[in-house]
């Protein structure tokens, strides 16, 4: 057996594989971010998921319970319209960055295609949540 074969032989045996697709353009913001704490982008996603799964209760299952005060808070400055916080899975926002919003499963947005939502004004916000529908 050559050296390649026992390489794969050896993952097959020893590892499992999850496949992650991601909208275009994200994967450059995840490998920056591992890239700081000196990590491949495996090794960070993999912390990542062990870091929530540690406390034995997710934390993106508690955060999808609903919006946090500060999540509430944005969304009222931003004049989110109510009848699109059942859509919403989650928000934040960063100077540097801008405003993101991420839609529930089953929802997708006109403008951007997909179920994420990145603008940098809150006038922009507006205008472009109010194009989301349900698949």
């Amino acid at each position: 057996m050559d050296r390649t074969a026992y390489k794969n032989q050896h993952c097959r045996e020893h590892y499992d594989r999850i496949y992650l697709t991601i909208p275009k353009g994200e994967k450059e913001r995840v490998r920056a971010a591992a890239s700081a704490l000196g990590m491949s982008v495996n090794e960070y996603l993999y912390a990542l998921v062990c870091d929530d799964l540690a406390a034995g209760e997710s934390r993106l299952g508690k955060k999808k319970q609903g919006f946090n005060e500060e999540q509430r808070r944005m969304l009222e400055k931003w004049q989110v319209p109510r009848k699109y916080y059942d859509m919403i899975e989650d928000l934040s926002y960063t100077k540097d960055e801008g405003y993101f919003i991420y839609l529930k499963a089953g929802f997708i947005n006109d403008v951007t295609g997909s179920r994420n939502i990145h603008c940098e004004k809150t006038s922009e916000v507006r205008r472009i949540i109010g194009k989301t529908h349900k698949r």
